[in-house]
């Protein structure tokens, strides 16, 4: 025989393995030469011979059309349907990209089934799709394509009609539902002499099979995971698989867990890469690996008028590109000071001046700024055709030096390869004659990547293959675990295409047309899987949430395996259980004392935060751990309660309540809006934050609320004399150095002093200051340690400037005039006058002091609200916390019954 034997497969994974399995049994037959057949999927084998019949003269090169990726079919009718929505009133509301889907699909079966609607039976949607077919193939017949249906029948026509040579024999292998077009293609096999036949990939007998019944999907994943890693430690040369209708929606947790299980070195990243010995066959979206996602990134980023910080954050801490080694801590830094100084939206032009200013003041950026200097001269601002777009993003990308310094892995390497040829994907769109922006490219190139599967080759032979219900094995393995098997799952629902009429979907026998054919389909499957193993064991669930599941019909013939079945644990779990006996337990509350001299920063935060927790304070202040800001867009409260406390103490500058008073109604005005203007002006020159629109909003706003609450004072009568605004004054509580700054000082007419602390917010909780630990210590420690006996405290309030609930609260001397038992607030019936209740609050305010030199760290809160600001709430690890309380409270408990 001088042809060669050929096998078509459906897949390229199938092929491999089929080449894989073809070579391993020549090796094991101690054979060092063989006649290998030759293993192609059925579209690559029908392309060549289509080119070999091209250039043999067979086949006229004026005669053949364009064959439309599926990307193009995708767009054109995309296109297509928007014109006809055009004519609809609610047009904009219609998914065009879920249509788009509907119309390929019902294409496909039309072309491919030979399909007729008679007129009397077209509903509305179904005349719909017949209108856009029409238009479908109009375009296409101007463009000389075909869509992958009807570019398949074209195939098979040349070659009934060529006379080029065929294979004497061919072997189909993995075709469970056989296509009007496959079987077209075994008859043109067959009339033109070639021996067909089925390859052989399933063994004789049935296997051995068990069915168990879980608790919920997450107890079916870790079953078959815990089944794979028992298998393989009994026989480590074994090859088994897991088998699921739902993979891509449990991919990510058997990935994970397999990793737990098998490979719980992985969770360190310079491990992260290790070869596995499990392989998926559904891949992950080429968009997702780190590398393609950084390339994206990057192109949106010198292409796009509005940026987002998190996505320029992701780029400025990406390994992915320029200097990422040289300029990583220089970047980091960017990073934050991009989020406290720029919006959450600005334009590339602003990031490079901000970046610019940054390098300026000491920060390293040099390859940075020079590299997207370079990009954005280099990005074209003409409309241009997909292919020439293709060769400018390839470009772009090069002088933003992707992908980085460090040297690439394998993974990152095959990812580039399909990079490649996601850009080649994007030059067929000149097929459609359009000319798109740049922007336009990007977004393209996004949803090519987004649809294109990546499936890494892997290193090993896979001991463990995860595989989709409907892809079949090369051969029978030694075991399968095969999951969700309920009936809502398996058989599959039916899923009639919405733009054809049902009954003749269910006449055609097209897939998912009912129940009937998707029942004969599953129960083929079944068929298949019992014979691809020795052994098989099928799960289902019992639960899925509050539901109560039944197991699929397929079950009622499997025997039901009562035993218990292992469930895998996390390697969060495992570390947990397996390792809490060896745990050694230290204290860990104390952290190093605070010496002589040490200075600790935060003032009046620190203190209180010592009170509320103390190890808040120590990671927060002593530690200088804080939390990256998150940009808003505009102003955000923490801003706009800054703007309230710079016009207030403009306005009060070298002023009194008697100059409040005594103003006319122009000369408040005046004074309060230039008040307002030069704040403003002010915060304009540190940050661009805020448009200019935002700005004038902000200044109304200010006019308002701050003239609403000095006309409270006004009305209020009570007058003072200001001492000054935002006051600073340096004091020492128990030899701890503690700035105070305090909104506004003012003297009463009876000489005494009142501290007064603006709010814009809640309310601050006063009650704690009658307590032993004071956690609302701002004002108790003005009062405390700023005061001289000359100039005696009388009272302390927060000033609530707030748009119709202007108020002070707080407490002073005045509120122990009153009865002891009708004091408010209600704390001052504890103290029997207000020396008493300031002696209370400096005795308080010295024990934190002291308890904060002392080194005490603690993680202890009586109110876990009382956290809300606090910035390092992770570092606390109040869920590790919590277990261990549980788990001290369980000991105890069982401690007390024995």
């Amino acid at each position: 025989m001088t042809l060669k034997t050929l096998i078509l497969c459906p897949s390229a994974r199938l092929a491999r393995s089929i080449q894989t399995d073809i070579a391993q049994q020549h090796l094991q037959a101690e054979q060092s030469q063989w006649h290998s057949p030759e293993v192609q999927t059925l579209s690559q084998w029908l392309e060549r011979i289509l080119e070999e019949g091209l250039l043999a003269g067979a086949i006229t090169a004026q005669s053949s059309p364009y064959a439309l990726s599926g990307f193009n079919e995708q767009l054109l009718w995309e296109e297509v349907i928007t014109q006809s929505l055009k004519r609809n009133a609610f047009g904009e509301l219609f998914d065009v990209s879920g249509l788009a889907k509907a119309a390929m699909e019902a294409n496909r079966y039309v072309v491919a089934w030979h399909l007729h609607v008679p007129s009397e039976h077209q509903a509305e949607e179904c005349r719909q799709f017949l209108w856009w077919q029409q238009a479908f193939q109009a375009r296409c017949s101007e463009l000389n394509a075909l869509e992958s249906v009807r570019y398949l029948d074209w195939q098979l026509a040349q070659l009934a009609g060529s006379s080029s040579a065929l294979p004497s024999r061919i072997a189909f292998a993995g075709f469970d539902q056989t296509a009007p077009q496959e079987k077209r293609l075994r008859e043109i096999l067959v009339q033109r002499g070639v021996q067909v036949e089925d390859y052989v990939t399933i063994a004789s007998e049935a296997a051995q099979a068990q069915h168990v019944c879980l608790e919920n999907d997450d107890a079916e994943c870790r079953a078959a995971v815990a089944w794979a890693a028992q298998y393989l430690a009994a026989q480590p040369d074994v090859v088994i698989a897991i088998v699921t209708p739902r993979l891509s929606e449990v991919r990510n947790q058997l990935a994970d867990l397999l990793d737990d299980v098998f490979y719980p070195e992985s969770v360190r990243p310079s491990l992260a890469a290790i070869p596995r010995r499990y392989n998926f066959s559904l891949g992950t979206p080429l968009a997702q690996q780190p590398v393609v996602q950084a390339a994206l990134h990057l192109l949106r980023l010198v292409t796009s008028y509005q940026l987002a910080y998190a996505d320029v954050s992701a780029m400025l801490l990406s390994p992915f590109w320029t200097a990422s080694q040289q300029e990583a801590d220089a970047r980091a830094l960017l990073d934050a000071k991009m989020r406290e100084k720029l919006p959450a939206q600005f334009t590339l032009a602003s990031f490079i001046t901000f970046a610019q200013k940054q390098h300026e003041d000491g920060l390293n950026l040099t390859q940075l700024l020079r590299d997207l200097n370079a990009v954005v001269a280099a990005v074209p601002s003409k409309m241009a055709h997909a292919a020439q777009w293709g060769e400018v993003l390839d470009t772009l990308l090069e002088h933003l030096r992707w992908p980085g310094e460090r040297t690439i892995s394998s993974l990152e390497y095959q990812a580039i390869n399909a990079w490649q040829k996601a850009l080649q994907q994007l030059a067929q769109l000149d097929v459609l004659g359009r000319r798109i922006s740049a922007n336009q490219a990007v977004a393209y190139l996004q949803q090519i990547c987004t649809s294109q599967v990546f499936q890494p080759e892997t290193e090993q032979t896979p001991a463990i293959q995860i595989l989709g219900i409907m892809e079949g094995l090369s051969k029978p393995v030694d075991a399968i675990w095969c999951m969700h098997m309920n009936d809502h799952i398996w058989p599959p629902p039916a899923r009639p295409n919405p733009l054809l009429p049902a009954f003749i979907q269910r006449a055609a026998g097209l897939p998912n047309a009912d129940e009937s054919i998707q029942a004969t389909f599953a129960a083929t499957i079944n068929q298949r899987l019992l014979h691809s193993a020795r052994e098989i064991v099928f799960s289902s669930s019992r639960t899925s949430g509050e539901s109560q599941l039944r197991a699929s019909p397929l079950m009622q013939n499997i025997t039901m395996l009562d035993a218990d079945i292992s469930l895998a644990e996390t390697l969060a779990e495992q570390l947990s259980v397996k390792a809490h006996e060896t745990l050694v337990y230290m204290d860990d509350h104390m952290a190093p004392i605070v010496q002589e001299g040490d200075h600790v920063s935060g003032g009046t935060g620190l203190l209180k935060a010592q009170a509320i927790c103390p190890a808040w304070a120590f990671y927060q202040y002593r530690l200088g751990a804080k939390a990256l800001k998150v940009p808003t867009s505009g102003l955000d409260s923490i801003m706009r309660g800054s703007l309230v406390h710079d016009v207030l103490e403009r306005f009060w500058a070298k002023r009194h309540f008697a100059d409040l008073r005594d103003m006319s109604a122009d000369d408040f005005t005046l004074a309060l809006k230039q008040a307002v203007s030069l704040t403003l002006k002010e915060f304009a020159a540190s940050t661009d934050v805020a448009s200019a629109a935002i700005l004038e909003l902000e200044h109304e706003r200010l006019f308002n609320l701050v003239g609403d609450w000095l006309q409270f004072e006004k009305e209020r009568g009570v007058v003072f004399k200001i001492v000054g605004c935002e006051v600073t004054k340096i004091v020492q509580i128990c030899g701890i150095e503690v700035t105070l700054k305090i909104d506004r000082v003012h003297q009463l007419e009876n000489g005494g002093l009142e501290f007064i602390d603006y709010k814009t917010g809640q309310t601050p909780k006063t009650k704690n200051w009658g307590e032993d630990r004071i956690t609302e210590p701002q004002l108790p420690i003005y009062a405390s340690f700023y005061a001289d006996k000359t100039n005696p405290v009388t009272g302390i309030y927060f000033g609530m400037v707030k748009t119709a609930d202007h108020a002070f609260t707080g407490v002073g001397e005045v509120n122990f005039e009153t009865e002891q038992a009708k004091r408010k607030p209600a704390f001052t019936q504890n103290f029997v006058d207000w020396p008493h209740l300031l002696n209370h609050w400096k005795a308080s305010i010295e024990d934190i002091a002291l308890e904060l030199k002392a080194g005490e760290a603690a993680t202890r809160f009586s109110d876990a609200s009382d956290l809300m600001y606090c910035e390092v709430t992770t570092l606390l690890r109040l869920p590790e916390r919590q277990l261990q309380f549980e788990r001290f409270q369980a000991a105890d408990a069982q401690g007390g019954v024995e």
